[in-house]
């Protein structure tokens, strides 16, 4: 392990983008299916429920990378690095997408409108999608993400702090009651992601204490991954029972995600000592994938519903819903790739990477 490039976690993020791009892209395809007017229309319940209890809460993952990343390596580098990086390489990107996108808006209902207001409505909107998030239904984590950043500083102190362990404690446990609950913008939201940041800072801090430590209870860590899924399924035949705030998937996800980061990065810290290039392309390309591939969704959606008709075979709708999920990351890439050789250097300040 070098300490400006460690390819566990390098690989781990195009891991994430990966998961992320994946529920949508098979949930947009199950979607499609079901418009078929057949009544011999296959039940693609079980699957669904599978995908979503694997997939759902992807987003962790990039919480818990960013965290792990920062008391690893960004730490040594000061606040001000730090924040004039997050200003450029993300909140650029998300400022340019979320202009552009805010003209060619795609509803969630998958209807096309272009802005028609002068410029100072543009900018109000702008704004407004800006602090919730609502250009696009993937862009609701980039302003809990803002707040992860903010709160760095405040978390790095309380992991310094002997008297601190007590509130780390808490934080790191506040998600199993404090869920999430998009699409709703809610105190609650900030406090499950701020419990996974919190959690990763502290992996950060003892990297490889904390890979030892699951190497040793290896078999315990993959028990929590299958148990914490299998409860999943249980909640799922419940209907996603809630109790106040709590949601108990939400939980049971937050579990499970910590559980399959361990393994997965345990996992890739034994294989790689250099990272696959078509990962390696993934991880860098990430931010600019997340960004990108929910609006390309919607463009795919509209040609299937023009030049396909509904599928009705089960095996036909799963090759349809893998091949989106390729399709949309390939060109997500494509793109990324020459605003790359057209931006050179300013590329990440514009696409994100």
């Amino acid at each position: 392990m070098t300490k400006l490039f460690i390819p566990s976690l390098h690989a781990f993020r195009g891991f994430a983008i990966i998961n992320i791009v994946a529920i949508h892209a098979i949930e947009f395809i199950f979607y499609f299916a079901g418009t078929a007017k057949s009544t011999e229309k296959p039940d693609l319940t079980p699957f669904a429920w599978t995908e979503s209890i694997l997939l759902h809460d992807s987003t962790l993952y990039f919480t818990f990378i960013s965290a792990i990343l920062f008391s690893l390596i960004l730490s040594e580098r000061g606040y001000i690095h730090f924040f004039k990086s997050k200003l450029l390489n993300v909140a650029l990107p998300y400022l340019f997408f979320t202009c552009i996108m805010t003209w060619r808006n795609w509803s969630i209902d998958g209807t096309l409108t272009f802005f028609e207001g002068g410029p100072l409505q543009f900018f109000i909107q702008v704004c407004e999608n800006l602090v919730t998030g609502g250009t696009v239904f993937s862009f609701w984590y980039i302003p809990v993400l803002f707040v992860l950043y903010l709160a760095t500083p405040i978390f790095a102190k309380l992991l310094s702090n002997p008297n601190g362990k007590w509130l780390v404690v808490l934080i790191i446990l506040a998600p199993l009651v404090c869920s999430r609950a998009w699409p709703d913008i809610t105190w609650t939201n900030f406090a499950y992601f701020l419990g996974a940041y919190m959690l990763g800072m502290l992996v950060g801090a003892n990297y490889r204490k904390t890979i030892h430590l699951m190497e040793r209870y290896l078999f315990l860590v993959i028990l929590i991954a299958v148990a914490s899924t299998a409860a999943l399924f249980g909640l799922f035949y419940l209907e996603s029972p809630k109790w106040g705030i709590i949601a108990f998937d939400e939980s049971a996800w937050y579990v499970q995600k910590i559980a399959f980061s361990g393994l997965v990065i345990v996992l890739f810290e034994r294989i790689m000592s250099r990272v696959p290039k078509w990962l390696d392309l993934l991880g860098n390309y990430a931010f600019s994938i997340y960004f990108l591939h929910a609006y390309l969704l919607f463009e795919l959606y509209a040609l299937m519903e023009r030049f396909l008709t509904p599928p009705t075979s089960l095996p036909f709708i799963l090759a349809l819903a893998i091949l989106n999920v390729i399709v949309v990351i390939a060109i997500s890439m494509a793109i990324t790739y020459i605003s790359k050789l057209l931006l050179g250097k300013y590329s990440r300040n514009v696409v994100g990477a």
